[in-house]
């Protein structure tokens, strides 16, 4: 019944108005390529907690069993619960955190990580900053889980946002020390960027053979950076040429911010007509309008009704 309670909750919260469609859009189109068979169906929840508080709700299997049995519900769609900070649904630049969030969703759907435990032993990839001689092995084993779903959470999302999820995380988990739950950050920063460059590494190997071992696709680059420098500079959304700079355009845009705030061009009329604040929201605005007009032209496209 709590299985059901905490279901009927995201789906209730995903036909709100409240529910960024932009965002959950993206995710959509970024899980296609990772689900075979019954279908995912994403489904939000905003919070009202702390400004970090991002997570992946798992549903447990025999919960498709009893919701057949009890209420005669017959789910044809996986569901993926994903929950948010209300005060974040119109800052997409800030929501790219759920592609972290459906990284944890696809390992545990697939049983990424598991597999990599069975494949390599804890000890042949240590965790920095702790000490095993203090440990039981019950406790080395969760707490190795705990950091290897937290490292292909982050390479996921890595993958199709880049460098936007690395400045988020770097934002929110600033210097974060080594814990049971999460590796230190700047562990996890410097495994984005080996991912990001090319770099051998052997955690990104270990989840690649294991990705393979399932029959699942490889992790890569998913995405394209547009360039949204004139469209921006005039206050005007970006025409989204296709899927990769459907992605890409958190990374455009989190650079476009950056570059607002740093700027000295007097000419910059983002510099000086606008404070802060209202420069940030414009823009995550502009990546809203972004995001949507592609929706929009996408289903006038194929002729399918807006989801």
């Amino acid at each position: 019944m709590d299985q059901i309670w905490t279901a009927s909750k995201f789906l209730s919260g995903s036909t709100s108005k409240k529910i960024p469609y932009e965002i959950v859009h993206c995710l959509k189109m970024a899980l296609l390529s990772w689900t075979t068979g019954k279908k995912a169906l994403i489904t939000t929840a905003l919070t009202h907690e702390k400004a970090f508080s991002f997570y992946f709700q798992g549903v447990n299997h025999d919960f498709y069993t009893l919701a057949k049995s009890l209420t005669d519900v017959q789910f044809n769609s996986e569901l993926v619960q994903i929950a948010f900070p209300q005060i974040y649904r119109h800052r997409p630049l800030l929501n790219v955190a759920l592609y972290h969030e459906l990284g944890h969703f696809l390992d545990v759907h697939h049983g990424i990580v598991n597999l990599s435990l069975l494949a390599i032993p804890v000890e042949s990839l240590p965790l920095p900053g702790l000490n095993f001689d203090e440990m039981t092995s019950e406790q080395i084993n969760i707490i190795a889980t705990s950091h290897r779903r937290e490292y292909f959470a982050d390479i996921f999302a890595a993958s199709y946002v880049g460098n936007a999820y690395k400045d988020f995380l770097d934002a929110f988990a600033k210097n974060n020390q080594v814990s049971w739950t999460h590796p230190a950050t700047n562990a996890r920063l410097d495994l984005i960027d080996s991912f990001l460059s090319g770099a051998q590494n052997d955690i990104i190997d270990l989840f690649q053979t294991s990705l393979t071992k399932k029959g699942l696709r490889k992790l890569e680059i998913n995405f394209l950076v547009p360039d949204v420098l004139e469209a921006f500079n005039n206050a005007r959304p970006y025409k989204i040429q296709n899927e990769a700079e459907l992605h890409g355009i958190f990374e455009a845009g989190t650079t476009y911010l950056k570059q607002t705030q740093i700027s000295t061009d007097s000419t910059n009329s983002w510099t000086h007509s606008t404070g802060e604040a209202t420069t940030e929201r414009i823009i995550n605005g502009l990546i809203e309008k972004s995001i949507r007009n592609s929706m929009i032209v996408g289903n006038w496209r194929t002729n399918e009704p807006l989801t």
